[in-house]
């Protein structure tokens, strides 16, 4: 028999929140290669991460991108290569860069570093690049002359091409689910692991 001293919106709170955990589980099965298990916080938050591996995978799905220079070099960006700094809440990349030139057709190799940090669009459900930094453009090999104008312009480039990029996406119908469970994604930050995504009740409990 049940116990009659239970108390019923307890028993209420328990079987939603039950409830939500089955579908919010659900919702990870839809999400690209396996984001990592969900969590569940003693304050009802919810939360799953994309790891590192996976975050690579998805920025490099992006590329490779090209960008003409002054009409008579053609930038190459490729190969992103990702590193996490939680204490600034920020990923770093490492792109390898190609610069061609469209009248000799020589092609000279270096790098840009750069980090950036991340921001959730509620509007689209995307977490996309924000804040692009360029900390260091390597072009060793190219010739004294082009050397100001890859300074000077391909930091710009960079930025251009990666700020506002969308990393990961949480789709209309994914997002309407976790809508309708009573939650909202929360705050997006990186750890050691990866990009945690927090899921955070939408409304007090009654």
């Amino acid at each position: 028999m049940p116990n009659s001293s239970q108390n019923p919106l307890i028993t209420r709170r328990h079987g939603l929140g039950a409830l939500a955990s089955v579908a919010l589980a659900g919702l990870l099965i839809t999400l690209p290669a396996c984001a990592g298990p969900l969590s569940a916080g003693a304050d009802g938050t919810r939360s799953y991460t994309l790891p590192k591996a996976q975050l690579e995978e998805l920025i490099g799905k992006k590329f490779p991108q090209q960008r003409r220079v002054s009409g008579v070099i053609d930038l190459t960006f490729q190969r992103p290569r990702l590193s996490l700094l939680p204490d600034t809440n920020r990923l770093g990349t490492s792109i390898d860069l190609t610069a061609a030139e469209m009248l000799l057709g020589t092609r000279y190799n270096g790098t840009v570093d750069l980090d950036y940090g991340i921001r959730f669009d509620a509007v689209d459900g995307s977490i996309r690049m924000t804040d692009v930094r360029v900390g260091k453009v390597d072009f060793a090999t190219v010739p004294q002359q082009y050397q100001p104008l890859f300074a000077r312009t391909a930091p710009r480039m960079v930025e251009q091409l990666l700020n506002g990029m969308v990393l990961h996406e949480i789709k209309p119908d994914q997002l309407a689910m976790v809508n309708g469970l009573g939650f909202r994604v929360g705050e997006v930050r990186v750890t050691r692991e990866g990009l945690r995504v927090e899921l955070l009740p939408a409304l007090s409990a009654p």
